[in-house]
């Protein structure tokens, strides 16, 4: 019988102690200047910040604590252990790639690239299948967080398409830092006092350079730093059903690609497929997802009649009134509503009780009611479609450090 009791309890002891280590908070400054940037997003689109930094990063940590928890076992479970997975390397091309574009601070990408080169150019020489499965277990983690999390705290953005005009849209942008437990091996030593037995099967990844009995070698916990992020665009789907989509998909690739690495320590032949698998499958991924996205229907279209809601503000009158992206206003005090405008009549009065007629996406026609007194409402607090195209502000993803640095010094020149 697996021990998981024993070793949840060893996991949590060791996965506390990841907050000493300096590479988590290199992680977290760079988590936060990534919301930093969103947030700056966001007040250029809507004139406001609708969550703060804090509040972002607080979210993120929490959810990436829980899923580094779930992550750890499934590691310890299959027997991944850290040495020579070239690790250190993953970790400097991330950063590079992250430099390129934000959502290449991925795994998968640095991860193929130092499988490939190991497999192709012997350098460096690294545990390619222990190294994929920890790709595959993060993703997999990533999945969990994505389903979960991933459409939390999501910008709302208006874009031009060429048969609908004016569409809303949703930047899904999350990241998470994962602190995570990976094993690592020790032969000659005698096992110290409170060690778990494990059963014959295991591990499932036998560790790189270990011959012999496996039951002389003795596996130590080992608390490691790693940065999940996410970055989508919703158009033709709300953000939740957008990120579940996403993390259905996630799931999936991550169990082929863990189950790939598996069987690549025992045929080695197969490595060469795994270290392809994790970055192009990953891709190919995000590249369907957003052609999805941009050639499907859009959904957060301006109606012929009515006022689409693309989003509320948390704690609003229209959040209150349990308004939901999609719906369309067509009617506020028995005066019917065609445009923005006629919103702004009856608003502009402050009217200390308003009752809104609309239509959902489903197609269900609800009455709101809210009351405000004694001072009366001004505000819907809420974000609608525009019907001109003058309105639009085109931000879909944000641009990379290494693009705005060649912007600045191209400024510069020019100044010059």
């Amino acid at each position: 019988m697996f021990p998981f009791v024993d070793l949840i309890m060893m996991v949590l002891q060791s996965i506390i102690t990841v907050f000493i280590n300096p590479l988590f908070w290199v992680v977290l400054v760079l988590v936060y200047n990534q919301y930093k940037k969103g947030c700056v997003l966001e007040e250029r689109m809507l004139g406001k910040q609708r969550y703060t930094v804090w509040e972002r990063m607080s979210s993120s940590i929490a959810v990436g604590m829980a899923g580094g928890l779930v992550g750890s076992i499934v590691m310890v479970v299959v027997g991944v252990t850290l040495d020579n997975t070239g690790i250190l390397y993953v970790w400097v091309i991330a950063i590079i790639l992250m430099m390129i574009n934000p959502r290449y601070m991925c795994f998968s990408y640095a991860g193929g690239l130092v499988a490939l080169s190991s497999l192709a150019f012997g350098f460096p020489e690294i545990d390619v299948p222990a190294l994929m499965a920890i790709v595959a277990i993060l993703h997999l983690v990533e999945s969990v967080l994505i389903f979960l999390n991933g459409s939390k705290q999501s910008i709302p953005v208006f874009m031009e398409d060429k048969n609908h005009g004016v569409v809303g849209a949703f930047n899904l942008m999350r990241f998470w830092p994962i602190p995570i437990i990976i094993m690592t091996v020790v032969i000659g030593q005698i096992p110290p006092s409170g060690s778990v037995p494990m059963p014959d099967w295991w591990p499932l990844i036998k560790p790189m350079g270990v011959t012999g009995d496996i039951e002389d070698v003795m596996f130590l916990m080992l608390p490691v730093v790693a940065a999940l992020g996410y970055s989508d665009i919703a158009i033709t789907e709300t953000p939740a059903a957008k990120s579940r989509h996403s993390a259905i998909n996630l799931f999936a690739y991550s169990v082929v690609l863990l189950g790939l690495s598996v069987i690549s320590s025992y045929h080695r032949p197969l490595q060469w497929l795994a270290a392809i698998f994790g970055p192009a499958f990953h891709e190919l991924l995000i590249v369907t997802g957003r052609r999805k996205q941009k050639k499907g229907v859009p959904i957060f279209v301006s109606p012929d009649s009515g006022v689409r809601v693309l989003d509320v503000f948390t704690g609003g009158p229209a959040d209150k009134m349990g308004l939901s992206p999609g719906d369309i206003i067509i009617g506020i005090n028995g005066r019917s509503v065609e445009r923005e405008e006629d919103l702004s009549v009856v608003l502009e009065q402050f009217p200390s009780y308003i009752w809104l007629d609309r239509t959902t996406l489903e197609g269900q026609t609800l009455t709101s009611e809210f009351s405000s007194y004694p001072t009366g409402l001004g505000r819907l607090e809420m974000i609608v479609v525009p019907k001109e195209s003058s309105m639009v502000t085109t931000a879909v993803e944000m641009s990379s450090p290494f693009k705005r640095l060649l912007r600045k010094l191209r400024k510069k020149r020019k100044k010059d």
